[in-house]
């Protein structure tokens, strides 16, 4: 992006805002994620910071999100999906019951694991992969029990706009 994702403007927000605001409807409270000593892109939620070193990326802050929230268990959303549909989130708290991770999984196979609700019981296994120096977090997925839902359970859903992931210029403009 040649910037902080999370600092993206659109339509008069930033994404980390956009984030926050779809989490909001289904969470007691919303965290935002940020690397150490950066800047609050959502300035009306309180930020967590990665934990260190620095560099580990999203499983970092996934790790940071059980370390500031005591017992709960974590709704996560990746800032650069900015059109997640709330019918798509409130499935994922819904599908979990006795799996660590539920997780979408596009119409193309691909799983979006920061779209997910995380389970108490994953923090153990994230931990695990950091301290192993694997900071995929698709690498941790191996670990745990994952219900993906697909288009077969939430056939009205628009999946290509939900899990449109941004990641260049191009996808903003566009």
């Amino acid at each position: 992006m040649g910037r902080t994702k999370g600092d993206v403007v659109v339509e008069g927000a930033t994404l980390a805002e956009r984030a926050a605001r779809a989490l909001w409807p289904l969470c007691g409270s919303v965290l935002i994620s940020v690397s150490p000593a950066a800047r609050n892109p959502a300035p009306g939620f309180p930020t967590i910071e990665d934990e260190p070193p620095p560099g580990r990326g999203p499983l970092a802050g996934i790790a940071a999100g059980f370390r500031a929230t005591g017992g709960a268990d974590l709704l996560v959303l990746a800032c650069d999906y900015p059109n997640v549909a709330l019918d798509l989130l409130a499935a994922l708290v819904a599908a979990a019951e006795d799996h660590d991770v539920a997780i979408p999984t596009d119409p193309g196979g691909r799983d979006h694991p920061l779209v997910g609700l995380w389970r108490r019981s994953a923090e153990g296994p994230v931990r695990r992969v950091l301290e192993e120096g694997a900071y995929k977090v698709r690498g941790v997925l191996r670990d745990l029990r994952v219900k993906r839902l697909s288009a077969v359970d939430l056939p009205d859903l628009d999946w290509t706009r939900s899990l449109a992931n941004w990641n260049r210029p191009e996808d903003v403009d566009a």
